[in-house]
């Protein structure tokens, strides 16, 4: 997995990501499996009332699986230039598609797709599209299954050949969608991959945190339903408060009407270049930091990678971008490539 993060100024788009590959399998740890067999009986399969086991089919072991890490690779390229047109994507999930990387696919991508564009006239949306198509062909012939695809995610920010204001899209397999995520003239942050604690502090809360809290609500307003029908019962009243139904505990969630919890606010727009910089590095590294101080092992992590895309200059690392070995460091070969 990955954090990447996209932040649009008027001056600015500035990219990063980390650059640890990490590999995850469904694994289970063999005493969660304990309620299927019956210690009393030399862990035979435990049976329901009608002699049945009661470990029904594959599905009930599946559901006891957790995506743990078994595999890490360092100095994971993430972020790539799309020049020669003003954008650049970086990319989450699985690193390669069969005997090709991600980093690979995109290059043959820009070689046979971006030499005449320049003089057309693209936009973020277009080359979105083609990227979509490009990788689809590769991702469908490696995974003909559909049941056994495994997730991508692209962000690709940049500029519309006739615009001086950035855009960024999300591009997202198996589904094969593509979301235009700021509106026209809007300015903002987006996140992709691992971004929970990324989400605590811009919105107050991640989403599963969002879940439990709506959850706990409707919990909440069912008890004081009890009490007040054990309430009017006691005062010989025969009209029960009925249960909720689907409807109205949608509409009686706690975050409905734009009611959120306090989080993070700025003004995107206004950051100058090396703001949006340093504010990209910084929710990055919040996803690194917490991942090497939590339990488990991490799934960021590494060196943060980081560009800066603008009108007139087009795709810029930021970060130092180097080979190195016993002290002697060699540039890559990154610039407006």
């Amino acid at each position: 997995m990955t954090s990447l993060v996209a932040l649009a100024t008027k001056d600015a788009l500035a990219l990063g990501c980390d650059s640890l590959g990490t590999t995850t399998k469904p694994l289970i740890d063999p005493f969660e499996l304990g309620e299927f067999f019956d210690s009393a009986k030399d862990f035979e399969l435990k049976k329901d009332k009608d002699g049945n086991p009661i470990l029904k089919n594959f599905e009930s072991i599946c559901n006891k699986a957790q995506s743990v890490p078994y595999s890490h690779m360092t100095h994971m390229s993430k972020l790539f230039s799309l020049s020669p047109l003003e954008m650049g994507i970086m990319g989450t999930g699985i690193a390669s598609i069969g005997d090709r990387t991600i980093k690979s696919l995109i290059e043959e991508f820009k070689s046979k797709e971006l030499d005449t564009k320049k003089s057309e006239d693209y936009t973020v949306k277009d080359i979105s599209d083609k990227i979509l198509s490009f990788i689809s062909q590769y991702f469908e012939s490696e995974f003909p299954d559909e049941k056994k695809r495994l997730p991508l995610e692209f962000i690709l920010g940049g500029y519309d050949k006739a615009s001086q204001i950035p855009k960024i899209t999300r591009i997202k397999l198996p589904k094969k969608e593509i979301e235009e995520t700021l509106k026209e003239g809007k300015f903002g942050i987006v996140f992709g991959g691992q971004m929970k604690e990324i989400q605590r502090i811009v919105f107050g809360t991640d989403w599963g945190n969002r879940l439990i809290i709506s959850l706990r609500h409707i919990e909440l307003l069912r008890r004081y339903r009890d009490k007040m029908n054990d309430l009017l019962k006691q005062n010989n009243v025969t009209i029960q408060i009925p249960e909720l139904s689907m409807k109205e505990i949608k509409e009686l969630d706690i975050f409905n009407d734009g009611w959120n919890l306090d989080g993070f606010s700025a003004n995107w727009g206004d950051f100058s270049e090396q703001n949006a910089i340093e504010c990209v590095d910084f929710f990055v590294n919040i996803m690194i930091k917490s991942q090497q101080f939590s339990e488990g092992m991490p799934t960021v992590g590494g060196e943060v990678h980081i560009a800066l895309v603008t009108k007139e200059r087009g795709f810029r690392f930021i970060s130092k971008e180097e080979y190195c070995h016993e002290g002697h460091f060699v540039p890559k070969e990154t610039e407006n490539i």
